[in-house]
């Protein structure tokens, strides 16, 4: 019996000795919370198709998040977007274009943002895509531009230089009256008579799903509208050349009209994305990147054009695949996603 209990008081003694180290090894292994951290999503003007998925994404971040809570914020553009991020790299994830990415590395236009070239892709956003589009149906070539009135964008805005260079390369820049006043006003001053063309937005889903958007049906308030492409090959040897940010995409034909676009055309898109500067705290883009992948599916309800935000696409960069983001990076690679080229995917 007194064998037993010494027995019995040894093993408590062991048993309260081992506690405390296995309590030490366990708090030793066990991670150490992350301290709650709070970021702001620079997403362009209220409205914007990018600026309603972003205010979607913070929606994720914060609701999927153990440490991490995000604050959308409006800017004037997507121009304003890296403006903040450019001030301020540690604070914002934000709405990167191809436009401004291109231009704000190279003069003329560069100069004003000190060649500003740390944007990183994090995930694939909204479409931005463009063509010409007039009410005159004799419109078909570029030669038909001669003599004509053509809206452009804004004299400031990041996508003009492409617009530019379009018409340059078709030989007609100085056969052409410009006025620059971009997408919106483009379209208003197409329906009261003051251009005779314009370059406009119309509603691309990824890969294929096209239709012609609220600008464009606003315009066929007045009359039938017809469009005009341009080559995909020209594009390419403008983006080759670096005179152009975008990328060709197909519209196949009737996509936007049966009747006044009968043939395939192509557009050109600026694709903007999430982006974030270089330096920013790759944890921070990592919990992002993993937030927007883990929740595809679920932003179509936010905007139509996040139907196109699926496991396929959030991973597509417009940027050369080298410029993604170290965190994003990182993400994708632990989970087997290989990020892939947007441009190849719309080809």
């Amino acid at each position: 019996m007194r064998k037993k209990r010494k027995l019995t008081l040894v093993g408590s003694l062991c048993l309260a000795l081992a506690l405390p180290a296995v309590s030490f090894m366990a708090a030793c292994a066990a991670p150490t919370p992350k301290p709650m951290t709070n970021i702001m999503i620079a997403a362009g003007r209220v409205g914007d198709s990018w600026y309603v998925l972003s205010e979607a994404l913070a929606y994720q971040i914060n609701h999927k998040s153990d440490w991490l809570r995000a604050t959308v914020v409006a800017t004037p553009g997507t121009t304003g977007d890296y403006e903040l991020a450019m001030k301020d790299p540690g604070e914002y994830i934000f709405i990167g274009e191809l436009g401004n990415q291109f231009y704000m590395a190279r003069d003329p236009y560069g100069k004003a943002y000190d060649y500003y070239d740390k944007a990183r892709f994090i995930g694939t956003a909204a479409s931005l895509s463009w063509l010409w589009v007039t009410y005159d149906s004799e419109i078909k070539t570029p030669q038909d531009f001669v003599g004509k009135t053509v809206d452009v964008g804004r004299k400031a805005a990041a996508n003009t230089p492409d617009e530019l260079a379009v018409l340059e390369e078709w030989g007609v820049l100085d056969k052409v009256k410009l006025a620059y006043s971009g997408f919106g006003g483009g379209k208003n001053s197409l329906k009261d008579g003051l251009v005779d063309i314009a370059d406009m937005l119309y509603d691309h889903i990824y890969p294929a799903g096209i239709s012609k958007g609220a600008l464009i049906t606003d315009l066929e308030t007045r009359g039938p509208i017809y469009y005009i492409g341009m080559d995909p090959d020209m594009i390419e040897k403008l983006r080759t050349e670096e005179r152009f940010a975008g990328f060709a995409v197909r519209i196949p034909p009737g996509a936007l009209d049966p009747k006044t676009q009968p043939k395939e055309l192509y557009a050109a898109s600026l694709a903007p994305f999430w982006a974030a500067d270089e330096r920013m705290d790759p944890d921070i883009v990592y919990e992002v990147t993993r937030i927007l992948y883990e929740s595809a599916g679920e932003f179509s309800t936010w905007h139509p054009q996040g139907a196109h935000l699926t496991k396929t696409f959030i991973p597509a960069s417009p940027l050369d695949l080298k410029d993604t983001h170290p965190g994003a990076q990182k993400y994708y690679d632990e989970h087997g996603i290989e990020v892939v080229s947007l441009a190849e995917l719309l080809r």
